[in-house]
């Protein structure tokens, strides 16, 4: 398959459903291969709307306009890190729609953020993930994430995992086979 360019911008009210039928369509997929996922099906709005309105909710698309992924990216966690300095982003609700699997949007847009945290002055990137989803550890750390720490919030056992942003763009190692992404186009691998 060809690698994917993607354009991240911010959601807007109007994009709302495309988000949580984003969320949906990746929730549904997971329950179907038998993982264990916090996502339930459909996604509810009111786990969303907050993060829509606080301007962190963002919308992944390709040449032509189609939506094709959503994250969020707040920048202070504090269920999940606790109270920090504010050195870090973090990511949640990542999601790429199934038909765009496997090109390469879901690390662009981890390139994104981390262009993001940069444009901050900031140093980490954070994410959390199900301790049971080990396959999805490998993917975070093969983009260079290493865990810190495991803890139970909402009554899930988590994975914390950071990734320091290096303060330039070409201080840092993309994973095997990937280009570097820049604001506002990235590119995932080939």
């Amino acid at each position: 398959m060809e690698p994917i360019e993607l354009r991240v911008r911010p959601a807007g009210a109007s994009d709302l459903p495309v988000a949580l039928q984003i969320l949906t369509q990746a929730a549904e997929w997971e329950a179907s291969r038998g993982m264990v996922s916090p996502w339930p099906v459909p996604f509810p709005e009111d786990r969303v709307r907050p993060s829509l309105e606080r301007g962190e909710l963002f919308l992944a698309e390709g040449a032509d306009g189609q939506s094709i992924a959503t994250v969020t990216l707040q920048w202070e966690d504090p269920p999940f890190w606790g109270e920090r300095p504010p050195d870090a982003g973090y990511i949640h609700r990542l999601a790429v729609r199934r038909e765009f699997g496997g090109r390469g949007a879901g690390y662009a847009i981890l390139r994104w953020a981390e262009d993001q945290v940069r444009a901050k002055g900031r140093q980490w990137l954070r994410l959390d993930t199900l301790t049971a989803r080990e396959r999805l550890h490998e993917y975070y750390q093969d983009f260079g994430f290493l865990p810190v720490g495991r803890l139970t919030v909402r009554g899930l056992d988590v994975t914390l995992f950071e990734k320091r942003v290096p303060a330039s763009a070409e201080g840092g190692e993309a994973p095997s086979g990937a280009h570097g992404g820049a604001t506002p186009s990235v590119r995932g691998p080939k």
